[in-house]
């Protein structure tokens, strides 16, 4: 998949005792196979917030109930002509996973376990950012 002009996006970094939630990207989606934290792109006349609430229901079945703005994040992928501006956040959510057909898994990692990861985009300077400002 090739992108064009320049993109906005969310990511949300859900963390439950020392790990993070990652996705595995379905084979049929850009960057298929490779593990990335939920979220996607904003859809015309939605928020930021309302996209990673959105995105997080739709990917892996949980109900947000409470988004904080961590960062904004540039992200450049030269071989998908993509540039795209994303809002991370920092999630507090309630349900079960229940992944749709984006999702090939969903997965709990530690910090360690993370950076031995084959990651979508940019997500592994997401996730450094993120524990750098801890």
């Amino acid at each position: 998949m090739k992108f064009s002009g320049v993109r906005t996006a969310t990511a949300g970094i859900i963390e439950k005792n020392g790990k993070v939630l990652l996705t595995k990207r379905s084979k049929m989606i850009a960057e298929g196979g490779k593990w990335c934290l939920p979220g996607g792109h904003v859809k015309k006349w939605e928020t930021a917030e309302d996209c990673v609430k959105r995105e997080l229901k739709e990917e892996v079945g949980l109900d947000v109930e409470k988004a904080k703005l961590l960062f904004v994040h540039e992200e450049f992928k030269k071989d998908l002509n993509l540039h795209a501006v994303v809002f991370v956040y920092s999630l507090k959510t309630k349900g079960k996973i229940k992944n749709n057909f984006e999702v090939k898994e969903s997965r709990w990692f530690t910090k360690k376990e993370v950076e031995k990861l084959d990651m979508a985009f940019t997500h592994n300077q997401m996730l450094k950012r993120y524990w750098n400002g801890k």
